[in-house]
């Protein structure tokens, strides 16, 4: 754990980082799209879709093959400022399971770097990615559980345990003093908690669709919009 008590309260003040509570552990949720628990010395990231602009661009769509560089980049920076023991890659990590041939000599010597640079990586499976490819370090699994906490990357509609997940990417509209914001967003209950997504072509499903409101009800949700490098409760 790198982090102290000075850091902390300028990153709280500026609203680069929101604390709230869930399944009885502190969270420390970043503005740059990750978590943090300070009780485990645990960083949670999800849905990194590396490789999806290369992914993408063999069907025709122009976009640049960057993707890969730049959430790699974005993530180191949160590692080093955190620190932490372990980190929790919350499923689609990996865009399909072909990413790893077309991602480039530098992008994959980068990640490994990374990996290396904590003591754990945990890399839970995802829909799209339910094989670790071979030669990247870090651990797969198919869930992790903390006391009666479960990350997973999807829902299990039967689990009476307290969910943390990925998978659906929220995020969220809204109006503040006349404004209209649109941004990722961390959205809870006291059941299920449900990451952003990091990659950096990564779209979103608005926590007001249907599929959403089924799984997080409005009256029973708190939601924290990111956007800017700043985090708020709406």
């Amino acid at each position: 754990m790198a982090i102290t008590d000075a850091w902390l309260t300028e990153k709280v003040s500026q609203r680069h980082i929101t604390i709230t509570k869930y399944a009885d552990y502190l969270w420390l949720l970043d503005a740059r799209g990750v978590a943090y628990l300070p009780a485990c010395d645990w960083l949670i990231v999800s849905d990194l879709h590396l490789e999806k602009g290369s992914y993408l661009r063999s069907y025709a769509n122009p976009l640049p093959s960057l993707d890969s560089t730049a959430t790699l980049k974005r993530l180191e920076s949160i590692i080093d400022d955190y620190q932490p023991l372990r980190v929790i890659s919350l499923g689609d990590s990996f865009h399909d399971k072909h990413s790893m041939s077309r991602m480039t000599i530098e992008d994959r010597q980068h990640l490994c770097r990374l990996v290396d640079k904590v003591k754990e990586w945990m890399w839970v499976e995802g829909n799209h990615d339910p094989d670790l490819p071979e030669g990247i370090p870090g651990t797969p699994c198919f869930e992790i559980v903390l006391d009666n906490m479960v990350f997973r990357h999807e829902p299990e509609m039967s689990e009476k345990r307290a969910q943390v997940i990925g998978h659906y990417h929220p995020k969220k509209r809204t109006t503040v003093t006349r404004r209209r914001y649109s941004g990722k967003c961390f959205t809870n209950n006291k059941n299920l908690f449900v990451m952003p997504a990091f990659g950096q072509f990564t779209g979103g499903l608005d926590i007001d669709e249907d599929v959403m409101l089924t799984l997080l009800p409005k009256p029973t949700r708190q939601v924290f919009m990111f956007c800017d490098g700043i985090i708020f409760k709406i």
